[in-house]
C-alpha cells in the first residue's frame, strides 16, 4: 500500500489530520467563465511530464508521478480542482494533496527517535529535525498562496513566468 493511500484511508478517519498534507481553497470566478474555458486556462499547468487529468463537465482531476522540478505544482501529487456556482458567485475550488509536505511533516518525527536511541547520532539528528520542521513550515505557508497566486494567473490569461519550459 502507497503511503498516499495509506494517509488517505486515515484522513477518512481522522479530518483534521489530512490537514497536514492537504491545501484546500478557492478562487472567484468570472461569471461568464464557463467551466470548459477556465480549465483551458489552467491547462498550461497540467502540461508537464508525469502529470495526467481528466476534466468531466466542471471537474479537474490530476495525478502526477516523478515531477520535474520546474513543475509550478511538483509539491502536489494529486487533486481535484471544481468550477463551483454559489450565492456567492462562481468559484474555483481546490482540493490538493501533497506527499512531500507529509513527508517534511513525518520526518522530524524519525530523527527524534534516532537521537533518543543513538547517544552518538544526536546532533545530527537535532540538525535534521530542525531542516525538516523549517521545511514543513515554510512549505505550509508558502505552497498554499504560491498555487493560489499562480491559478489567479492562469485564470486571468496572464502568462506564466517560464511556462513554455514546462512542457
Amino acid at each position: 500500500m502507497s503511503s498516499t493511500m495509506l494517509a488517505e484511508k486515515i484522513a477518512v478517519k481522522l479530518p483534521f489530520i489530512d490537514r497536514i498534507w492537504h491545501v484546500r481553497g478557492s478562487l472567484p470566478l468570472d461569471a461568464a467563465l464557463s467551466p470548459a474555458r477556465a480549465f483551458d486556462r489552467l491547462d498550461p499547468l497540467f502540461q508537464t511530464d508525469g502529470t495526467t487529468y481528466a476534466v468531466t463537465h466542471d471537474t479537474l482531476e490530476f495525478r502526477k508521478k516523478a515531477p520535474r522540478a520546474q513543475d509550478r505544482m511538483a509539491i502536489f501529487s494529486h487533486g481535484t480542482l471544481r468550477v463551483a456556482r454559489g450565492e456567492d458567485g462562481t468559484r474555483l475550488v481546490y482540493d490538493l494533496s501533497s506527499s512531500t509536505l507529509l513527508f517534511c511533516f513525518a520526518l522530524p518525527f524519525l530523527f527524534l527517535g534516532i537521537a533518543w536511541a543513538i547517544k552518538e547520532s544526536r546532533t545530527p539528528a537535532y540538525v535534521f529535525t530542525g531542516i525538516f520542521c523549517v521545511l514543513y513550515v515554510a512549505g505550509r505557508i508558502l505552497e498554499p498562496w504560491l498555487i493560489k497566486s499562480a491559478f489567479a494567473k492562469s485564470l486571468s490569461g496572464e502568462a506564466l513566468e517560464g511556462e513554455a519550459h514546462l512542457a
